[in-house]
């Protein structure tokens, strides 16, 4: 060990192990990045074969991985990884790969996990036997708790960064809440933007008609508006807005563009008329619409991505406020008003044929909208179930041997359907029947020598073995699916799922008789008073369109099911007729009679339906 606590020298590296170089590397490493490299070092060292690996974190900005270390150095090559990396991040697990283009090479990809979630990924690939892959994750699993914690210690940082920002956004939020006038609200927040990023001047545009208007300037109440200055903010924050996203000049190094930096001419044209050293635009997002722009300009400093995400933060609070108070400035009410009375004078007033003509039609089309009845029919959603309808589902967990039939197909009854995989049963079974012939042996012997312990714990144990063979053979012999009776599979394919795992109680098949249907009427919640029993209707079918059957309601459930957002009643009704086409699962639109309405109800009467709800939850 030197003096300064290494583990070798640093000035005569000759003759010792590479090892022993990566423990000392990895002990005096400084950052992060070093320890990570070194640790790198060692665990591939210690991997027969290892041909490159490398340490991935989360990038807290955009939620993507990048590499914190690499070995045994970056190259683009390294892209190989990237299946089995995203396989661990997609299953949340160590996942292992071999690769096919090489046979030999194996890769495997470890997950570091902080508490639920995926915090970082190392992977690594390597000429390895596969009898050598556990060793390979045992080597990661406890050679990288020193990396959770450091992840554990970056998670703790970026939290207390999250709720100095939160904080610090907050506060310069409550600034634009101190004004009743939008104007004052936001010259107070440019001067406290100004004051945080320590800028030189700051301006706020609103927009409006698509173009960006600018409303205030810090450290001054009152500005030319016409003056050559102002143009520049207008025109940097049109820029921006027409971007639609953060513009900063000059960008940072890689930052805004991999190809280079972008230019920004308008943003150019600014820094040259006042003189800043760099400068920043920052669109104020409502949903999808920009309502203002942002500028900050320093002398000399760089806006950072630090600076873009409070600035993102504090976007995404102030913008509705700006919203707001625009719209509570507009006096729409007062313009309202002033519509109605353009309006009302031109039809009562001398002049204007064409809109009296057109109020006089509108009139005449709301009489005859609301004193002409039509017939109207209730319209939902229809499927033909079979009257009787059986679920065929997986006696017991296992795997899908067979399959024999699929949906559509006709069967008979005890036809089978489909077979689970009963290799493992039968191994099984032979084991039990082996230890109940050994236990029946001992129970023998046991007998021979009057031994009345050892008579009752190999008894209960010859019960034990009985009781779990008699198990064992029940599941083989379930482990065939048959038809219940003569039908049709209404539902269940699984031809295309051989090898596929099954769990206990999943439905595989439906089986549905040919002879008798029953029609189910789904309908919303809002036209369910109108139905009674006995009702007629009219049913047309999707696969027979040119075939319409007559209908009649037979059952009105008082049960509602959830679907798509709303609410559906089940109703029952019996065909008059039957196509012999018609099949159980079909599905179509059916209709029923309910009676005569008058063409304006018929129209309007869900709107109706829902105003008069919205009134009643809103009125105290």
């Amino acid at each position: 060990m030197s003096a300064n606590g290494n583990l070798v020298s640093p000035e005569n590296n000759e003759g010792v192990p590479p090892e022993l170089l990566a423990w000392d590397a990895f002990v005096s490493a400084k950052t992060a990045e070093g320890r990570c490299h070194a640790w790198l070092a060692l665990v591939c060292g210690k991997v027969r074969g290892a041909r490159a690996a490398a340490v991935l974190i989360e990038n807290t900005l955009d939620h993507t991985f990048v590499p914190m270390a690499v070995w045994p150095k970056a190259s683009p090559d390294m892209g190989r990884l990237g299946p089995v990396v995203e396989a661990t991040l997609r299953d949340r697990r160590a996942v292992i790969k071999p690769v096919a283009e090489s046979p030999g090479t194996t890769q495997i990809a470890y997950p570091l996990m902080l508490d639920d979630y995926v915090a970082g990924v190392v992977a690594l690939e390597a000429d390895c036997p596969e009898n050598e892959v556990g060793e390979v994750l045992r080597e990661i699993h406890w050679g990288s708790a020193w990396l959770a914690n450091l992840l554990a210690g970056r998670e703790l940082s970026e939290a207390v960064s999250a709720r100095e920002r939160v904080g610090s956004v907050l506060e310069t939020t409550a600034v634009a809440l101190r004004h009743g006038k939008l104007r004052q609200a936001l010259f107070e927040v440019a001067n406290t933007l100004r004051q945080r990023f320590s800028c030189t001047r700051v301006a706020i545009g609103l927009v409006s008609a698509a173009t960006v208007r600018l409303i205030t300037l810090s450290e001054a109440a009152v500005f030319e508006k016409h003056a050559f200055l102002v143009k520049a903010y207008e025109q940097a924050m049109e820029e921006a807005h027409d971007e639609g996203g953060a513009v900063r000049t000059p960008a940072l190094a890689a930052a805004d563009s991999p190809s280079g930096a972008r230019v920004w001419p308008k943003h150019e044209a600014l820094r040259a008329v006042s003189g800043a050293g760099a400068a920043l635009s920052f669109p104020l997002m409502m949903g999808a619409q920009a309502i203002g722009v942002l500028t900050l300009e320093r002398e000399t400093a760089l806006f950072s991505d630090d600076d873009l995400v409070w600035l993102d933060a504090f976007g995404a609070l102030v913008a509705p406020i700006i919203e707001q108070r625009q719209a509570a400035e507009r006096g729409a009410f007062r313009r309202l008003g002033r519509d109605a009375r353009q309006v009302l004078e031109k039809i009562f007033g001398p002049r204007h044929l064409t809109w009296k003509a057109g109020t006089a039609g509108v009139l005449l089309a709301c009489a005859i909208l609301v004193l002409v009845p039509v017939s109207y029919r209730v319209s939902a959603r229809t499927v033909i179930e079979g009257e009787i309808q059986r679920v065929v589902a997986a006696p017991f967990e296992g795997f899908v041997g067979a399959a024999y039939a699929r949906a559509g197909d006709t069967v008979k009854a005890g036809q089978p359907l489909a077979q689970l995989d009963d290799r493992e049963l039968r191994i099984e079974e032979a084991k039990w029947s082996s230890e109940r012939d050994q236990y029946d042996n001992r129970l023998r012997e046991a007998m021979a020598n009057h031994d009345l312990t050892a008579m009752q714990v190999v008894g209960a144990q010859l019960r034990q073995s009985s009781a779990q063979l008699a198990l064992v053979t029940e599941k083989i012999a379930r482990a065939q699916l048959s038809a219940p009776f003569d039908g049709i599979v209404v539902s269940g394919d699984l031809s295309q799922q051989v090898g596929a795992p099954v769990e206990t109680g999943k439905k595989l098949f439906e089986v549905a008789p040919l002879q008798s249907y029953r029609i189910i009427l789904q309908v919303d919640e809002r036209d369910i008073r109108h139905l009674r029993m006995g009702q007629d209707g009219r049913l047309v079918m999707t696969g027979i369109a040119g075939e319409p059957m007559d209908f009649k309601v037979a059952k009105v459930t008082p049960v509602a099911t959830a679907q798509d957002g709303r609410n559906f009643f089940r109703v029952e009704a019996a065909l008059a007729e039957a196509s012999p086409r018609l099949r159980p699962g079909m599905e179509g639109i059916g209709k029923v009679e309910v009676g005569d309405r008058s063409l304006w109800w018929v129209l309007t009467h869900s709107f109706t339906d829902w105003l008069i709800l919205s009134l009643w939850t809103w009125l105290p």
